[in-house]
């Protein structure tokens, strides 16, 4: 089976490929623009290369978009939240076949062996994933790609990934 995974961001969203639990791709969509509906488009423009590029995806894994420390930061929930609505309806309009999964964060890091929780802090968890990456791919990539292949690790690898509703 070949999956896409998903870091999305309207900065910069990481992705990977994976087919049969192997990496066979990966990369980041970037933009500077001040522009929320202009990073939104840039990101779209994005997904869509990289759909044409592997046509043959039969599912795509997603970070569920999950308010940091409640709603304090309400602008960037509904920013995150605007870019996955339209990031699923352009997977959905490109192929109707494309499954559509979102894990929260701490479903995934959980299933790879990183601890999440209270007192740990985000930093600390892009680190991790970071050096997962690094230690099983030997890879050196920034923050957004490695949660993607880390995404992509969890969902392709007889891993447990269940929703943590806590």
């Amino acid at each position: 089976m070949k999956i896409l995974s998903l870091d999305l961001s309207t900065k910069s969203s990481g992705w990977a490929i994976f087919k049969d639990g192997l990496l066979i791709d990966y990369g980041c969509i970037s933009s500077t623009s001040t522009d929320l509906l202009k990073r939104i488009n840039i990101m779209l423009d994005g997904l869509k290369e990289i759909l044409k590029k592997h046509s043959d995806i039969e599912k795509v894994y997603a970070e569920e978009v999950r308010p940091e420390n409640g709603l304090q930061n309400i602008k960037t929930h509904r920013a995150l939240m605007w870019l996955q609505g339209v990031a699923a309806l352009e997977i959905y309009n490109f192929n109707k076949k494309i499954e559509l999964e979102l894990i929260y964060p701490s479903s995934w890091r959980a299933s790879i062996g990183i601890k999440t929780g209270r007192g740990i802090k985000r930093t600390s968890l892009k680190e991790k994933d970071m050096q997962f990456v690094k230690e099983n791919y030997n890879l050196d990539v920034n923050d957004d790609i490695a949660d993607a292949i880390c995404i992509g690790y969890a969902n392709s690898h007889d891993v447990e990934t269940e929703i943590n509703w806590e």
